[in-house]
């Protein structure tokens, strides 16, 4: 009979080392599955003023730095923001960022400025938008969302 082969040395004890630690892994998968199928995804809390409702945004980048309006919509993302539409604006020289008030409350615009440190907003009311902020990326805030960044 070859040494360790069923005197409880060496080679049984590995064998069984591992799957007891195979098996504890798999446990361990199926509880983090089952948690997040019970609990659901994890996701930011949408951004919304003082109890108020949560807004959308749409992002346009206007910098000419490419994939930079997907970067900063992924970034307002992960800070709460509902970004419903990312696209290029009607022009690609804008040097400032603007943040425009599509609504008429200015309270929503004004908090996505902060979050961005923009000065101010600017009221452009659009009746035809179903979102109340729109963010035009200029060049002053593209390097950081933009390729390479």
């Amino acid at each position: 009979m070859p040494a360790g082969a069923g005197d409880g040395s060496g080679v049984g004890r590995m064998r069984l080392g591992r799957y007891m630690t195979w098996r504890g892994f798999v446990a361990g998968a199926i509880v983090v599955v089952a948690g997040l199928l019970l609990r659901g995804p994890i996701r930011a809390k949408p951004a919304s003023i003082e109890g108020g409702k949560p807004f959308r945004v749409e992002v346009l980048n206007g910098s000419g730095v490419r994939r930079a309006g997907q970067g900063l919509a992924e970034a307002l993302r992960a800070r709460g923001f509902d970004v419903v539409d990312i696209r290029n604006a009607d022009r690609m020289d804008y040097a400032e960022t603007l943040v425009l008030d599509r609504v008429g409350e200015p309270k929503y615009a004004d908090a996505v400025a902060r979050e961005l440190g923009v000065q101010s907003s600017y009221r452009q009311r659009n009746e035809d938008l179903l979102l109340e902020v729109t963010v035009i990326l200029g060049r002053d805030l593209a390097s950081h969302y933009g390729e390479g960044s």
